[in-house]
């Protein structure tokens, strides 16, 4: 129980859990997983959970607290809300949308990084204005903010005069589904093959990869395939610059994939290369690392915090000497990319959701 002799009532406004296949919605959907799960084994009595959102959902969370459909009108949200009396509302995401203007109860909110600020040529202006200015003007409203990395804390804490005891790291972590399978799963068929795992956009650096592994085909001259997986990989743009780059018959696109099949991938490939312009955490490496495969990566924000010393960071995202250079270390070097993997398995193991979850639980209670 809380010092009020009650459950602390916490609103968490949910939008992205609605669709928790999609990176914001997949970290939110783990950490309120275990939040409930460690509310419920170690701060028994102490919470009671109100997830907010404007329309019915299929994500089962729901039915394990209690639900409030909102207006998507900001104003007239925020006046729905201020009429539940609520301790602490936790907003995600922090936009010109959330509705904070609700004068009673301690804010908090979760941050991810500074995308806008690290690749601003992948957001349209509007998009910009809201992060430059927008956002901080709200974060420095909250009366706390959560993050996902301890790069994210001391940015924000430099740059958008957040006080430091306003704001806490709960970083991602890898789900049990990311693991090393059988070997009469993961045989391989084909040709060795480096994988990559992403949205299609121009933030996650398709001429770097392609660019790199062609320069790593030419330095090497291993007979070994590219494999980019993941929603707009196989659309005429990003077969064009297969074809410029010289290596159109050795390109694989199968689309979107399931996670089992992510996992399979990430089991048989010879690295995973994700050298992303901007990051807020890198989460794609932490689960190539947890299947067991060496990891190819850029030094953008906290990717370096993330991987540590068991991936490969390269200088830049379009170092495709160094991309190429990397890949052709890790397969021609047995004793490296056994190292790597050893590595990438004690790294992976650091991060925690039910941490995170413990760690956001403390610091509501504390604001009580």
């Amino acid at each position: 129980m809380t010092r009020t002799g009650r459950p602390l009532k916490v609103a968490v406004t949910t939008k992205p859990l609605d669709n928790w296949k999609s990176g914001s919605g997949h970290h939110l959907d783990e950490l309120l997983t275990h939040v409930l799960d460690v509310a419920n084994r170690e701060f028994s009595g102490c919470f009671d959970f109100t997830f907010v959102h404007y329309s019915k959902s299929g994500n089962s969370l729901y039915s394990r607290v209690n639900e409030l459909l909102i207006p998507r009108n900001p104003l007239s949200a925020s006046r729905a809300l201020g009429s539940q009396n609520f301790d602490i509302i936790h907003y995600t995401p922090l936009s010109i949308f959330a509705p904070i203007w609700v004068n009673s109860p301690k804010k908090t909110a979760t941050i991810h990084g500074i995308e806008e600020h690290l690749f601003p040529q992948g957001y349209p202006l509007y998009h910009r204005l809201h992060e430059y200015y927008l956002q901080p003007l709200y974060m420095r409203m909250m009366d706390g903010i959560a993050t996902v990395s301890e790069t994210g804390k001391a940015w924000f804490i430099e740059h958008y005069g957040i006080k430091k005891d306003r704001i806490i790291v709960t970083p991602n972590a890898v789900s049990p589904q990311y693991r090393v399978l059988p070997a009469s799963e993961t045989q391989k068929t084909g040709k060795p093959y480096i994988l990559h795992i992403s949205r299609f956009s121009e933030r996650k650096n398709p001429q770097g990869i392609m660019g790199g592994f062609a320069e790593f085909i030419a330095l090497s001259g291993l007979d070994v395939d590219l494999v980019c997986a993941g929603k707009g990989w196989n659309s005429d743009e990003a077969l064009e610059f297969a074809r410029f780059y010289g290596i159109f018959d050795r390109y694989h696109a199968p689309g979107f994939i399931e996670t089992e099949e992510a996992v399979r991938l990430l089991n048989g490939a010879e690295a995973f290369l994700f050298p992303s312009w901007a990051e807020g955490f890198g989460m794609p490496n932490l689960e190539a690392m947890a299947c067991g495969c060496p990891v190819v990566t850029s030094s953008i924000f906290a990717i370096p915090e993330v991987v540590g010393e068991a991936g490969i960071l390269v200088s830049r995202p379009d170092a495709r000497s160094e991309i190429a250079r990397a890949l052709a270390d890790i397969c021609t070097n047995p004793s490296l990319r056994s190292s790597l993997i050893e590595k990438g398995f004690t790294q992976s193991k650091k991060f925690d959701w039910d941490e995170s979850a413990r760690a956001i639980l403390s610091f509501w209670k504390s604001l009580a």
